[in-house]
């Protein structure tokens, strides 16, 4: 029982630093990003193979590296992969797409993505993917799985409080600003001297290299990852985490990741199989889920912790008096 709660846990902390890099975009500067679990799945690939064993081409299995580095090199090696991607798919699709237009060239940035890592083989195991990914200190520790697993889920926490703490620092600074004033009204913004396509850029960025970081956690933890683990319906739960916790709040993302990624799917494994049909769960968690974020955004559409506005009553303009009486003059 143990191993599951800890293993359950562990899962909703890295899903808790995918959410975080979407609110960076999607939150603070109101990106429409489809493309934030291809950044996930490339982060975990990197961390794979940095860290991994060399592919063994005589049984068939090839990837490229496998160099066997530390854990810390692999996490390394995805934030900066993944950012220098974000980097030249956001320099290009944010210099003159909006909207829609951006929103519809993640998707299919991430489907080419997602062909090209699925059909060549050399590059990543095709659909079979990397696996005997090397866990972090595993081989140094030399724990029991019991308590390793408490480890692991140690760690993890360790990482998702630095991102916290980095997402309270972005959002509190006057660059977090920046971003919501972007968001908010764009020609506003740039008629104040804000260079609207750098806030976005350097926001698309910072949010790539976090989810690059998440998916070298999950790749940690999973020790294995192939294209059959990156699929439409994570993006999807990533938004309901943010619609459901608080668009743009830093404890709502929290609180809207655990409810969706740990409570929500834990509890739909409960129900009935129907069957005949081995995808009727997955469907139904998929239903909840909807009806879940049309319900927040019917009755409460800024999510269960708003995100705070900035109040700065020192610098607040004194009501007007009430205007002085004239002089009469006899």
């Amino acid at each position: 029982m143990i191993d599951y709660v800890v293993s359950t846990l562990t899962l909703g902390a890295i899903w808790c630093v995918f959410t975080y890099a979407l609110n960076v975009t999607w939150g603070w500067t109101g990106q429409l990003d489809l493309a934030v679990f291809m950044f996930v799945a490339l982060g975990a690939y990197v961390y794979s193979v940095v860290c991994g064993p060399p592919a063994n081409a005589a049984l068939g299995i090839t990837w490229i590296l496998g160099l066997r580095l530390p854990f810390f090199v692999g996490l390394l090696a995805a934030m900066v992969v993944t950012g220098l991607v974000g980097l030249l798919v956001g320099g290009i699709a944010l210099r003159r797409l909006r909207d829609d237009y951006f929103a519809i060239t993640t998707v299919v940035t991430t489907l080419t993505v997602y062909a090209v890592i699925a059909q060549f083989q050399p590059l990543f195991n095709g659909f079979t993917g990397i696996y005997g990914v090397p866990q972090p200190l595993a081989a140094f520790l030399n724990l029991p799985p019991t308590l390793y697993g408490i480890f692991l889920f140690g760690y993890v926490l360790v990482v998702l409080a630095i991102v916290i703490a980095v997402m309270y620092a972005i959002f509190h600074s006057p660059y977090g600003r920046r971003m919501r004033a972007v968001r908010e009204d764009e020609k506003a913004a740039a008629a104040f001297g804000r260079d609207v396509y750098a806030v976005k850029l350097q926001a698309y960025v910072i949010a790539a290299v976090v989810a690059g970081l998440g998916g070298a956690l999950m790749g940690a933890f999973l020790t294995a990852f192939n294209s059959y683990a990156w699929q439409v319906g994570e993006t999807f739960l990533i938004y309901a985490a943010i619609f459901v916790g608080g668009s743009g709040s830093i404890r709502g993302v929290l609180l809207g990741t655990f409810f969706i990624a740990v409570l929500v799917q834990e509890v739909t494994r409960l129900l009935v199989v129907i069957p005949g049909n081995a995808y009727a769960g997955d469907a139904l968690r998929y239903m909840i889920v909807g009806l879940l974020i049309i319900a927040v955004l019917w009755w409460r559409p800024q999510g269960l912790i708003p995100e705070p506005r900035d109040h700065d009553d020192a610098t607040r303009l004194p009501e007007p008096g009430p205007a002085p009486s004239a002089v009469q003059h006899g």
